[in-house]
């Protein structure tokens, strides 16, 4: 994990990514077996019984079982060449929000967007937005709700990029590997678990909205009186101060959109790396010297 991703993590959610050194086996066994597919967990196990039932099958001249040379290349090509598209396309989207959101544009945005600034002759210029659920939704979706929802495509652009190269992946392994009931085990457990992958999947392209304007609404939270500055520009500059405290950015806007922009570039790429790493994994196959690892062994008697 990218360490611009993590700090990004930790400003988007207030929280800190803690990693368990000792997984829990067990835990993580049966988390793992209640996200199979019921139909192909029967296929499983149909291939389990017979791989057992058969000890005959288990003898060949190939080593490596539900081992594609031809899935393993492409995937080897493939992964790298996402992964450096999915950069480049958020390398643009942020240049292009980050130009969006200068100070003359939110300027230009809280004037002519809404009722957002208020000018008193005798004290200034100040933000009209309260701290109610009404006024927050209100400004939220003229201003950081279109940078969410520019960003949600490219998540789903490259997730399907994805699904892609995994469609091939497995026409590819399928057709040269699985032969027979120990070959097909790998294939079988990989299918079984796709729906929880997908629900995964989608759950974190939505949770972009939430995560996104639970942190925009944490900077009018507040109950303070409205300050007044001398010009409009002024104001717009310290509009969301919550997200640049130390005032590393122009404007509070420029620092959200960063902030954003680290934590959807990493997400994105965390998915695809995963993948790259579940096929790595699956691709390899495994040898005929652990098939003792599909056996069950009853207990020792004395």
């Amino acid at each position: 994990m990218q360490e611009s991703f993590r700090r990004s993590i930790r400003k988007m959610t207030d929280s800190s990514v803690r990693l368990s050194v000792r997984p829990n086996r067990s835990t993580m066994m049966a988390t793992l077996s209640q996200s199979m597919m019921v139909t192909w967990s029967i296929v499983l196990h149909e291939h389990l019984d017979a791989m057992l039932n058969d000890p005959a099958v288990n003898v060949g001249t190939t080593e490596l079982i539900s081992f594609s040379e031809t899935a393993w290349k492409l995937a080897d090509s493939s992964f790298p060449q996402i992964v450096a598209d999915a950069n480049k396309l958020y390398d643009e989207f942020r240049t292009k929000w980050m130009q969006r959101f200068s100070t003359d544009e939110v300027m230009r945005l809280l004037l002519e967007g809404g009722d957002f600034l208020h000018h008193d002759e005798e004290k200034g210029w100040a933000l009209t937005v309260k701290n109610n659920k009404q006024d927050i939704n209100a400004f939220y979706s003229a201003t950081i709700h279109l940078l969410v929802s520019d960003a949600e495509p490219l998540f789903v652009r490259m997730h399907g990029r994805v699904m892609q190269l995994q469609e091939k992946l497995c026409k590819y392994w399928h057709s040269e590997s699985a032969v027979d009931a120990v070959s097909k085990l790998l294939p079988s457990l990989e299918a079984s678990l796709r729906d929880k992958e997908n629900a995964l999947v989608v759950s974190l392209r939505s949770s972009l909205n939430a995560l996104a304007k639970k942190r925009f609404a944490a900077a009018f939270n507040t109950k303070n009186p409205p300050h007044y500055y001398s010009s409009a520009a002024s104001c717009a500059r310290n509009v969301g101060r919550y997200w640049n405290p130390h005032y590393a950015y122009e404007n509070g806007f420029l620092a959200f959109t960063d902030d954003f922009c680290d934590y959807a570039r990493g997400l994105t790429l965390q998915i695809i790396e995963w993948y790259q790493s579940k096929w790595a994994l699956f691709l390899r196959g495994f040898s005929r010297g652990q098939l003792n690892l599909f056996e069950t062994t009853g207990p020792s008697r004395s």
